[in-house]
């Protein structure tokens, strides 16, 4: 065989498995890649609230519910979940650091600052989905094991929980509930949002990995992101160990006052005028602070707060 002919079929071959290869492979990750997708690549237990199709109809549902309460009709007159509250008050629906697994006051509140987005008391509904465990940490001190029991590994329960409990409203009816899922997995995590290497990510997409090499990914993957965020309940200090903010930050105090405490309680959001924060008639000003500030009871600001 003459030389030109063995460089042909040598080309032809090296094509020939280029072509293959490309045709067998699966298509790479990218960064808006679900995390469960990759969980479930890797032979990680599908959990019992995992909704593999949205649906954008129960999604929008969901997301009005949520973020509205209702009202709302489809087969009929509903009510609102709670007069109160809605999930929002407590709960933002966006990322509140650059990477999952940041639960850092300080980078939250410098990432809260970055964005312009509420600072608020309760962790995140975006990835929710992909967390093990709810209401963990102090939770059982303020409404009972009882209740936060059942809710700490299910999902469903917790929701019903916050609803009927935490806003002092009703439980969700199961299409409700069923849309409110569909709006949560809408937010689950992306790829884009663990703090990966490039090593860790060729780990987590190669070909052919073994049992103990996919059991690796899968604890790698769950280290990256926050499985459970943990409530904590502290008393207020004796008045003779209160700094009074001699070691705060005027900046951030007045950040926290706008993004937290105003987004209850300024006057398109507050419930009557005597939560408002203002000067108006009956409405709660600076004066009014200073003077209950000092308490050593639960009329005290500081105490409140």
């Amino acid at each position: 065989m003459s030389r030109n002919m063995v460089l042909f079929w040598a080309v032809f071959m090296v094509m020939a498995y280029v072509s293959l290869q490309s045709f067998v492979q699966p298509k790479p990750y990218d960064s808006e890649t679900s995390v469960s997708a990759i969980l479930l690549a890797l032979g990680d237990e599908r959990q019992k609230h995992y909704i593999g199709n949205l649906d954008m109809d129960k999604v929008r549902l969901g997301k009005d519910i949520v973020t509205n309460g209702g009202p709302w009709e489809m087969d009929g007159p509903r009510y609102r979940v709670s007069e109160h509250f809605v999930c929002t008050d407590c709960h933002n629906i966006l990322p509140e650091a650059e990477f999952a697994d940041i639960n850092d006051p300080d980078k939250r509140l410098a990432y809260s600052k970055e964005f312009n987005q509420p600072y608020l008391p309760a962790s995140t509904f975006y990835g929710i989905t992909n967390r093990t465990s709810w209401f963990n940490g102090d939770h059982g001190k303020k409404y009972g094991d009882e209740l936060v029991g059942p809710a700490r590994s299910d999902l469903k329960e917790a929701i019903q929980l916050c609803s009927k409990v935490c806003s002092v409203g009703r439980e969700l009816t199961d299409e409700e509930l069923d849309a409110v899922l569909h709006f949560f997995s809408a937010m689950e995590l992306k790829l884009r949002d663990l703090n990966l290497t490039i090593e860790e990510l060729e780990s987590i997409a190669a070909i052919g990995q073994t049992a103990e090499q996919k059991t690796a990914n899968i604890k790698l993957i769950k280290s990256k992101y926050i499985g459970a965020y943990q409530a904590t309940f502290v008393d207020a200090l004796p008045q003779r160990e209160r700094k009074m903010g001699e070691e705060g930050s005027v900046e951030n105090g007045k950040w926290i006052y706008e993004k937290t405490c105003l987004h209850c309680h300024d006057l398109n959001r507050a419930i009557t005028d005597r939560t408002v924060f203002g000067n108006g008639k009956g409405q709660k000003d600076f004066d009014w602070l200073a003077r209950y500030f000092n308490k050593n009871n639960s009329g005290s600001i500081y105490w409140i707060t």
